[in-house]
């Protein structure tokens, strides 16, 4: 069905006249006017959304939601025994930071897997544990392209179930607010990060919500929190809240220990999300411990059979002897010698810097990034067959069908998925911050009543 699907949207854009330069502009228009942009830049960049079937979607959403409990997993461990944090790469303050209670169980309340799915598997890359954007790109893009002909015949013809994840975004914050011991009907919530970045879209378009439903909500730097050892604010406005969407490495990069915001939490007088405790699943090195044999025994089986299945072997990059696929190796040697079956990535940044492909990396390329990786913290990562699938691409004046990477990213809220992040590329290395783009979703749930 999605394929028959796929190509009768295709056919019903090549009879569409009305595709041209003034539609293409009206398009860009609304990504505008619902903030669908990445600085100036429109994040949409097709004229179909990513379309799966409902078994492949409940496929996903199952592994997706297995492999979040088994990153607790991990964090509860290592909590449990700190010496070991050193092992995932947090530094010191980290470390002091990711020991304090953030006031109620989870390390990560909203978090979002980087995956690939293709003939019924998927296949997890990153786990985004600390401050995943994009909320509010789905459905955004969705009404988008409901603006094409295409699409309201398609939804005529077929079921199509959209998602709403900044509802349950909001319904997380208040579940974890209140197991956090917060009282107040209605709490008070900032959206910290920085100012004049090119996500600050998404923020207004949250607080808009949260804001419309009855909860309070400013946006605000760091730089503008005061703290007077009772309560958390922005000039008049009490905070309860902080949803936190500043990194935590650049913000430690800028703050000492007497700021606000780590003051007021390690108080315990604001509720945080993410807490800094979600630094441990979010280091890429997070992924070596759930590969590693030595720890198994963290893992229920059905965890255990979810990683097996879906998590490629991951290694923090040292000069080290480990395991590959139960053999004894000399991990640099055996990494260099295997440049066609790995990816060197940076254990904590994000928009696809310093990712170096193997199999598309020269000898002397591969030399380069190994030393700079011995050089840094960086984790070598077992590659993944990536598929390309066909997308209607289009621009100011013009569109064609051609292959894109595509990856499906799920979003989770307290464990359990609402809804996925599409990006498109003409790279393997898929990021909007690298110049990819985003495009729809929707789950075909049948062919409509008739």
């Amino acid at each position: 069905m999605r394929q028959q699907l796929i190509d009768e949207y295709h056919a019903l854009l090549d009879s569409d006249e009305t595709l041209g330069p003034q539609l293409f502009a009206r398009l860009r228009d609304a990504m505008a006017a619902r903030r669908l942009v990445y600085g100036r830049r429109h994040i949409g960049v097709a004229l179909r959304p990513h379309l799966m079937t409902r078994a492949e979607y409940d496929t996903l959403v199952r592994a997706s939601e297995i492999l979040a409990g088994a990153f607790e997993r991990v964090a509860e461990a290592l909590v449990s025994d700190p010496r070991r944090m050193t092992e995932v790469g947090l530094t010191e303050r980290e470390q002091r930071l990711a020991l304090v209670s953030p006031g109620f169980k989870t390390s990560a309340v909203t978090t979002r897997l980087d995956a690939f799915t293709g003939a019924g598997r998927v296949r997890v890359v990153e786990y985004n544990a600390e401050n995943p954007s994009s909320l509010t790109d789905q459905p955004g893009l969705n009404e988008v392209l409901f603006e094409l002909r295409a699409l309201q015949v398609t939804a005529e013809r077929y079921r199509l179930r959209q998602f709403n994840p900044a509802a349950r975004m909001l319904d997380a914050l208040l579940e974890t607010y209140r197991e956090w011991g917060g009282r107040a009907a209605a709490p008070h919530v900032a959206i910290v990060d920085w100012a004049d970045l090119p996500t600050e879209g998404e923020f207004f378009l949250l607080r808009n919500y949260f804001a419309g439903r009855g909860v309070p909500t400013i946006i605000c730097s760091p730089d503008e929190l005061e703290y007077d050892g009772a309560r958390l604010r922005r000039g008049e406005f009490t905070i309860d809240l902080v949803y936190k969407r500043v990194v935590i490495h650049e913000l430690l990069a800028r703050a000492d220990d007497a700021h606000p915001l780590l003051r007021a939490y390690t108080d315990g007088r604001v509720c945080l999300v993410n807490p800094f405790r979600c630094k441990i699943a979010h280091k890429k090195a997070a992924f070596e411990l759930l590969t590693d044999e030595e720890h198994a025994a963290w893992f229920t089986p059905e965890e255990r059979e979810t990683i097996a299945r879906t998590v490629p072997w991951t290694r923090r990059v040292r000069e080290r002897k480990t395991l590959h696929e139960g053999r004894e190796v000399d991990l640099i040697e055996y990494v260099r010698r295997g440049r066609e079956q790995f990816i060197l990535k940076p254990n904590d940044d994000y928009g696809g810097h310093g990712v170096c492909l193997g199999p598309r990396a020269d000898e002397r390329e591969w030399d380069e990034a190994i030393a700079k990786a011995l050089a840094g913290d960086y984790v070598v990562q077992e590659a993944v067959e990536i598929s390309s699938e066909e997308f209607p691409i289009f621009n100011e004046r013009e569109w064609a069908v051609q292959p894109m990477y595509v990856d499906t990213n799920p979003f989770l809220f307290r464990g359990r998925v609402e809804g996925v992040m599409v990006r498109l590329s003409t790279s393997p290395v898929i990021n909007v911050t690298s110049g990819g783009g985003e495009t729809g979703f929707f789950v075909i749930e049948g062919a409509a009543d008739v």
